[in-house]
């Protein structure tokens, strides 16, 4: 039984299937994000923001980083090491529900550490921040590990008790994505997983077509002769 089934499925229709699956996996909810009008961060520090928003535009507030990730890239020549594009730190951002993560890659961790700095000083009684951190994300619930190193850092240093962090309700992470790039990946997903699916059916009507001819090719072979009677 196996055996027939397999024998009707189209290897690269299988193929293309499977990559446009994955593709769409990946791609599919931040595609419908990207697609949601976007707040602003101001929306964000009035507290107007929650899982599945599309939030962009300049950060007007930073506090510090509560956690990083780092990954290096080495120059033996002079000994110095640079952070790959891959490398985040993880910032406690204001807002009306009383704080959220914002994930902020190396890319933006100049114009980041800027607006701490800028912040921290407009508290201390100076002028507004003027550092530009502009961004395009999404909002997620925050993953476990990091939620843990959040609470701590509110508990710690911003005196928070645990009935504050409870009320905040699902802690929330704001991250970067390039949103332009994952549209393009939704579309070749689902053009591959609609070619695969075309392929498969059509492999499988020929493969079924062609079964039916050699099943009835071989029971007119297995049929016993048949005579007309003779007439006299």
């Amino acid at each position: 039984m196996l055996g027939r089934l397999f024998n009707k499925i189209s290897g690269a229709g299988l193929m293309l299937a499977l990559i446009g699956t994955l593709l769409l996996a990946f791609s599919l909810r931040d595609t419908v994000i990207s697609f949601k009008a976007a707040k602003s961060f101001d929306d964000v520090l009035s507290g107007d923001v929650a899982a599945g928003d599309h939030v962009a535009g300049r950060v007007p507030y930073l506090l510090d980083s509560f956690a990083s990730m780092q990954t290096w890239t080495e120059d033996r020549s002079n000994n110095s090491r640079t952070p790959k594009k891959t490398s985040s730190r993880y910032y406690v951002l204001p807002s009306g529900q009383g704080c959220l993560g914002l994930t902020v890659h190396s890319s933006n961790f100049s114009p980041a550490k800027n607006l701490v700095d800028q912040t921290y000083g407009y508290f201390a009684g100076g002028a507004a921040p003027t550092a530009n951190l502009e961004l395009d994300t999404r909002v997620v619930e925050m993953e476990q590990e990091l939620a843990e190193m959040f609470r701590q850092t509110l508990r710690e240093d911003y005196g928070f008790s645990d009935a504050d962090i409870e009320a905040i309700g699902p802690l929330l992470m704001v991250e970067p994505r390039a949103f332009g790039t994952i549209r393009v990946f939704c579309g070749v997903g689902g053009a591959l997983f609609l070619l695969g699916a075309v392929l498969l059916i059509r492999y499988w009507h020929k493969s079924s077509v062609k079964s039916r001819k050699l099943r009835a090719a071989r029971e007119a072979q297995a049929a016993p002769p048949s005579y007309d009677p003779e007439i006299r």
